[in-house]
């Protein structure tokens, strides 16, 4: 019997800086836990704090884990963001340190060194952010950044750079850290450089894969297989605990905070897929455990997995979430509703994840052959 997901408001509290809602949650026959939803005023995110509280079914006892529980909501205390303590330096210190990849942690410290080079200072105040300052860096590197062999460094490397400032400086003010109006994204365009088609996996080819027995650690094939349904980033689905999965009839609904951007979104799959997911764990706490902090073994899980599949593609954490995209794209769902799907602030970004290849452009151009083929060449002569 599939297990009945409840969830209930006990109490909520409304402060200045935000709102905290203390709430239950049961799930079948496990013990009923309390959780909280904090709501902040200057982020306008939401999140999930899960308080580690069970009730007993026991009267007294569960009158006072509520008194506790309601104690730790009504004086829950937000943490004030201080501008004079946190520079948009140490910011993206902090943000370099979470990357697993060593390539990609490199790229971003080389371009922390450059941008302290156009700005002439080891500290960078949120305060020196605003449009005309990243504009400025956008045309140094163009114009004025030399390597180290001489020279005007290239496009792609000064594409580089200027695209991880804007990840964190975009990371930053979706943090409330910089002013929503100091700059908007838009107003500062991307260098560019041949961009190569996204390694994606077909729609069959996620059917043999998932058909495919697992060739090391069940788990982590199973989380993959989540990731694509769902279409989320890795670090959040091998995290992902019973208490953000709600029943809601004939799916379910998955609350999820992205790590990346703070937002709380919300996926449906389906009751078949969560009960093969499930199967024989007790549905609270973790959904996966035995998963790899590193991320490198995780991919390299994958590729022996896709080998023992017959799939020769180089792929990685973010293969099922690109395969996610495209899947849908090709399938006709508006390219929004998948920006919506991936959590993403702007559709043109979710363009990056889309796997189009020669096959797909030459299908495309075969819907105006009925016209063409009308055509009178030799009137046209």
């Amino acid at each position: 019997m599939k297990n009945h997901i409840v969830n209930t408001e006990i109490y909520r509290h409304k402060g200045e800086l935000g709102t905290v809602a203390l709430k239950s949650r049961k799930n079948g026959n496990n013990p009923e836990s309390l959780y909280l939803e904090i709501y902040e005023k200057a982020t306008q995110k939401r999140r999930l704090e899960f308080l580690n509280m069970y009730l007993t079914g026991n009267q007294t006892i569960d009158t006072l884990i509520k008194t506790d529980a309601l104690g730790k909501c009504s004086g829950y205390l937000f943490k004030p963001r201080n501008l004079d303590k946190m520079t948009f330096t140490d910011f993206i210190k902090e943000q370099i340190n979470k990357i697993d990849k060593e390539q990609s942690r490199k790229v971003s410290y080389s371009a922390l060194t450059r941008f302290k080079e156009y700005a002439h200072a080891l500290i960078i105040p949120f305060s020196m952010v605003n449009e005309k300052f990243l504009l400025g860096f956008r045309n140094w590197l163009l114009t004025e950044a030399f390597s180290e062999r001489g020279g005007i460094i290239g496009r792609g490397t000064a594409d580089n750079y200027l695209s991880a400032i804007m990840r964190f400086a975009n990371r930053a003010q979706r943090k409330g850290l910089i002013s929503s109006t100091a700059y908007s994204s838009k107003e500062i365009p991307c260098i560019g450089k041949v961009t190569k088609v996204p390694i994606i996996l077909t729609e069959q080819e996620i059917l043999t894969l998932q058909a495919t027995p697992y060739p090391k650690t069940p788990e982590i094939c199973k989380a993959l297989i989540l990731q694509f349904a769902c279409g989320q980033r890795w670090g959040d689905v091998k995290d992902m605990r019973w208490e953000q999965i709600v029943a809601e009839g004939e799916v379910y609904k998955i609350v999820l905070q992205q790590e990346k951007t703070d937002k709380i979104l919300p996926s449906f799959i389906t009751n078949a897929l969560i009960d093969w997911i499930g199967e024989g764990k007790e549905r609270e706490g973790r959904i996966f455990y035995s998963i790899p902090k590193d991320s490198q073994t995780v991919r390299e899980h994958l590729q022996a997995w896709c080998t023992a599949a017959g799939i020769t593609k180089k792929v990685g954490t973010h293969t099922m979430r690109r395969s996610c995209a495209t899947i849908l794209y090709k399938k006709g769902v508006p390219l929004f509703t998948i920006s919506k799907i991936l959590g993403h602030s702007r559709a043109d970004i979710t363009l990056r994840y889309i796997g189009l290849d020669e096959k797909d452009i030459r299908n495309g151009l075969n819907a105006l052959k009925e016209i063409t083929d009308s055509f009178n060449y030799s009137k046209a002569s």
